[in-house]
């Protein structure tokens, strides 16, 4: 089992962290699945991926945490530059000129602001299907919801998306 987590830590702390945009919340997100997954390492079956198994408790364990949070009422005092989000994919073109490259940040960091803004659940299927490319079969087994539930989510969340980003309209985003 220790092969199987240090095999994996990496690819958990990545969707760890594209999921809380934290690095300590990720850190903390990974811990717990880590333990989980240690604690329930009787019921794994060696025939399936250890990395999917890992993936779905992560994912499980993040939305269970943000329904715990969404009872409690917090408002961070400040975001650290350490606390951004990675970037989602290279935005920047390092022969581009400074303006450019200034818009291709700036349009970054909205997005990144639009992601940050989703509920949980879209939050979630966003970077299942939008961002890792999963099918929605593949993110419904991993969310353990029914197919329909991942799609409608989706819709939603790109529209809110598409919303937050309308000042983008004829970029390609």
């Amino acid at each position: 089992m220790n092969e199987l987590i240090d095999k994996h830590a990496e690819m958990a702390y990545a969707a760890a962290y594209r999921l809380t945009c934290n690095h300590a919340d990720a850190a903390d997100l990974v811990q717990e699945a880590f333990l989980r997954v240690i604690n329930k390492a009787g019921l794994y079956n060696k025939d399936l991926d250890f990395g999917g198994w890992l993936r779905r408790v992560i994912f499980r364990v993040y939305l269970n945490r943000k329904r715990g949070e969404s009872r409690r009422c917090e408002v961070p005092l400040e975001v650290s530059e350490a606390d951004r989000l990675s970037p989602i994919e290279e935005l920047s073109d390092p022969a581009g000129s400074p303006d450019s490259i200034a818009e291709k940040n700036e349009l970054q960091a909205d997005i990144e602001a639009a992601l940050r803004g989703l509920p949980a659940d879209m939050r979630a299927c966003v970077i299942l299907v939008d961002v890792e490319r999963r099918g929605y079969e593949e993110a419904a087994d991993i969310l353990d919801w029914p197919v329909g539930s991942v799609a409608g989510r989706l819709f939603r969340a790109r529209r809110l998306l598409r919303a937050s980003l309308a000042g983008y309209e004829g970029e390609k985003i």
